[in-house]
């Protein structure tokens, strides 16, 4: 067996004593695994992994988005949050999860990504990208953005601003804004209004093959967020560019995962016990 060698990226917040961590170190361990320990948002020097054991929750996940599809290198999630959509396993799970790995038992799951272009830089949004008014003041309580696919303008949309999801973000944000839900095979993104002033503005589902542009076209105080991170302010007529990344992020899961029963028991649990 080839020296295998993981990255730990965990988030001690939702670890605070460190159990999840412990028992997956010493479980790498007891199989001769090579790993190395980073935090949460500590940045990444190595990129030569065999894969990244992420614990935490979905928004510890969706902070590895850009480095592991940048670098091919796949994700497996350990719950120690409260849903945990994107975790496959559970912190009682943890040997498992390894034995499984060690075994080669599990399988890829590749979730479409979007890049979003702003000012020159490229943002990589495994859920979504939201162009949305920011709460600075009194003023500017709505913002205007006009939506376009494929150089088609197809909405111009005033009130708190637009979601555009992938697949696996259409159970997040945009779902709770009243967008539809897509499977992950499905090659398509969403595009869902925030809070329209309008009856006649619904969710549009568009293909991934498609690019997406967002004109700021009013407001005083707005700005984009990935994943839900906000990383930059956007003025009056400022331009975002949304598009399909070369390739997909990475996934390792059981062979028996399911989208649909995931779905059904997340919304179960969420019903009891909120996210």
């Amino acid at each position: 067996m080839k020296n295998i060698k993981t990255l730990i990226y965990f988030n001690r917040n939702k670890d605070p004593e460190l159990q999840c961590l412990d028992e997956l170190r010493k479980t790498l361990k007891g199989y001769g695994v090579i790993y190395d320990i980073k935090e949460l948002d500590e940045k990444i020097i190595k990129t030569d992994y065999d894969a990244i054991f992420v614990v935490g929750g979905d928004g510890t996940l969706l902070r590895r988005t850009e480095f592991a599809n940048r670098n091919g290198i796949p994700l497996i999630g350990i719950n120690a949050g409260k849903l945990g959509f994107l975790t496959e396993f559970e912190r009682s799970e943890i040997k498992d999860a390894v034995k499984l790995f060690i075994e080669n038992q599990l399988v890829k799951d590749e979730r479409t990504t979007l890049v979003a272009e702003f000012k020159g830089r490229k943002y990589y949004a495994l859920n979504d990208v939201v162009v949305q008014r920011v709460y600075m003041d009194s003023r500017g309580m709505t913002v205007t953005v006009n939506v376009s696919v494929d150089s088609n303008q197809i909405d111009t949309i005033c009130g708190d601003g637009v979601i555009v999801a992938t697949p696996t973000g259409s159970t997040a944000y945009s779902l709770s804004a009243g967008g539809a839900i897509l499977a992950p095979g499905i090659n398509a993104f969403v595009i869902t209004p925030l809070s329209a002033h309008s009856f006649n503005q619904r969710p549009v589902v568009y293909s991934s093959a498609s690019e997406c542009e967002i004109v700021f076209a009013g407001g005083l105080s707005g700005g984009i967020l990935i994943d839900g991170l906000l990383v930059s302010f956007i003025e009056l007529g400022d331009t975002v560019k949304i598009y399909a990344a070369d390739k997909p992020t990475v996934f390792l899961r059981r062979k028996s995962f399911n989208f649909f029963k995931r779905l059904a028991q997340k919304f179960k649990d969420r019903k009891g016990g909120g996210i």
